[in-house]
């Protein structure tokens, strides 16, 4: 069993690992700072585990499976970032194999950002799976997954992969906020064995992921807070948006700027607030830090860990420093004790003590009445569209006319993209293909903006916020919480209504409790 794994599972105090961004190009200055700092961290006592990204930030770069063998080599335990953003489930599926290979067995599975730059023009995303399914899928790879060969049933030999995830609580406005910690508890449920958090400056944002992982659900799964080593540079992008999921409010910019009129140009600032950061992840029960920041230097992580060491009794105070939020932010839990982490299952939850409000939607209700006369099992309407579908399987032109008229329908009232393995009925009839430039079927995506506008379309909302204001007014969130397998592309302009009614799409696959 690796360092980092062992560290996490049999609770060998707090557990530090740091971020490294593999540049473009197979050599050059940001390679080299890459090893420069794998083999310096080889040497300390402080640093034993490091993780490589996945095409960060939507840019091209450098694969981290190939630098992962010569980090291994010097010592060093590994996790690879692992992306759905640039590969379909093939590609995934054998790109996860080859790192078993490897022995690279830490993963750390994330959706991806949008891509944001390429080589003659944009490139088409793919976002095949998401981290929800990518997480069950290879925790099914863990037992052995059953392939078909040749008409000829096999077990494919059992991985040992240790499965991350990332959870996303620096939301701002509710929908984002609340969608995030059910997105959260479908990884936990797909199989991912630790969390890593989003970077964020509001330790009470900090506060209530851990309450809400460790006594809302009971969970005691290893939870590492990101601490990211904050430039000016890089407050000032995120101020702006342009990285996604990652928020810096207009406050600690002005901090950031003001602390590089500082003779060191703000460097002591950032470590402090760094350490200060860690301290109150202890203080908060979180099981590690994952340290992250521009050009990072294994001498200045030495340094924030052994001031956070100094400062961890004082976390309390710190805790209050760290408030850097937008006008009015939401908060799942109203009553989280500031210095002391609350033991109580029983909370007041603010989200579920907001007004329904009036869902003005005639397309909604429309297709509820539709839905409720035909879509439901042991109705007179569904009885007959079954058999119609199977009629319609077999007679051409039956087939034909009815998806026809399924297409000029969905088309005109949801922009259909022929997908045929429908989202609609579970998404309170809003659909992910055509208003989620990612297609996100089992949550939203961690790089939502603030007021919850979506990370491609900044003055959009994300379809995801739109879903949930649905479902509180039918007050059915504990719907959103079921794992949707991804789509099958196999049923691609051909019939959803047909897919549906004879268990051919999605709904004909239940992997929840598997």
């Amino acid at each position: 069993m690796g360092c980092f794994k062992s560290s996490l599972l049999d609770n060998r105090g707090f557990t530090i690992t740091c971020e490294l961004v593999p540049g473009r190009g197979y050599i050059g200055k940001d390679v080299e700072r890459v090893f420069r700092f794998a083999k310096d961290a080889s040497t300390s006592d402080e640093i034993r585990t490091v993780s490589l990204t996945d095409n960060a930030g939507g840019n091209p770069a450098l694969s981290p499976d190939v630098l992962g063998p010569e980090i291994l080599d010097m010592g060093l335990d590994l996790i690879i970032h692992i992306s759905c953003k640039d590969m379909n489930r093939n590609a995934l599926e054998a790109r996860i194999m080859a790192l078993h290979r490897f022995k690279i067995t830490n993963l750390l599975i994330v959706t991806g950002d949008f891509p944001f730059t390429g080589y003659l023009g944009l490139p088409k995303p793919v976002f095949d799976m998401d981290s929800v399914t990518l997480c069950y899928y290879v925790k099914q790879m863990n037992k052995g997954i059953e392939v078909v060969l040749r008409n000829k049933s096999d077990k494919l030999s059992p991985t040992d992969f240790f499965i991350g995830s990332c959870v996303s609580p620096f939301k701002w406005d509710e929908g984002s906020s609340v969608m995030q910690y059910v997105k959260l508890e479908k990884k936990i449920a797909a199989g991912s064995d630790y969390l890593i958090t989003q970077l964020g400056y509001d330790a009470r944002k900090f506060h209530e992921t851990i309450h809400y992982i460790r006594h809302h659900l009971g969970s005691r799964i290893p939870v590492l807070g990101s601490v990211y080593m904050l430039s000016a540079g890089a407050a000032k992008m995120m101020n702006s948006g342009e990285i996604p999921g990652c928020y810096v409010s207009d406050g600690l910019l002005n901090a950031v700027r003001e602390e590089r009129n500082s003779e060191d140009k703000g460097k002591k600032a950032r470590l402090l607030r760094a350490a200060k950061q860690i301290a109150v992840l202890k203080g908060l029960g979180f099981t590690g830090a994952h340290i992250e920041g521009f050009n990072l230097q294994v001498e200045d992580v030495k340094y924030i860990i052994g001031k956070s060491v100094l400062m961890e009794n004082d976390w309390p105070e710190f805790y209050k420093e760290f408030d850097y939020t937008p006008e009015k932010p939401f908060y799942y839990f109203s009553n989280l004790n500031v210095g002391a982490v609350n033991k109580e299952k029983k909370d007041q939850v603010a989200a579920v003590k907001r007004k329904r409000g009036v869902l003005l939607s005639p397309k909604f209700w429309a297709m509820r009445l539709v839905h409720k006369l035909f879509f439901i099992k042991k109705t007179p309407g569904y009885g007959l569209f079954r058999f119609i579908s199977k009629v319609a399987e077999r007679n051409r032109f039956l087939f034909v006319l009815l998806r026809a008229f399924e297409v000029s329908v969905k088309s005109m009232l949801f922009g259909c993209k022929r997908c045929d393995d429908c989202m609609l009925f579970e998404l309170f009839y809003l659909c992910p293909e055509s208003q989620c430039p990612k297609s996100m079927r089992n949550g939203p995506c961690g790089g939502s903006r603030v007021g919850g506008k979506c990370e491609v379309f900044p003055k959009r909302d994300c379809l995801w916020v739109k879903v949930y204001r649905r479902a509180v007014n039918r007050k059915q969130v504990h719907l959103l919480k079921k794992i949707v397998v991804p789509r099958n592309w196999q049923l691609f302009e051909t019939s959803s209504w047909i897919n549906y009614f004879l268990k051919k799409d999605h709904s004909g696959v239940d992997i929840n409790g598997k």
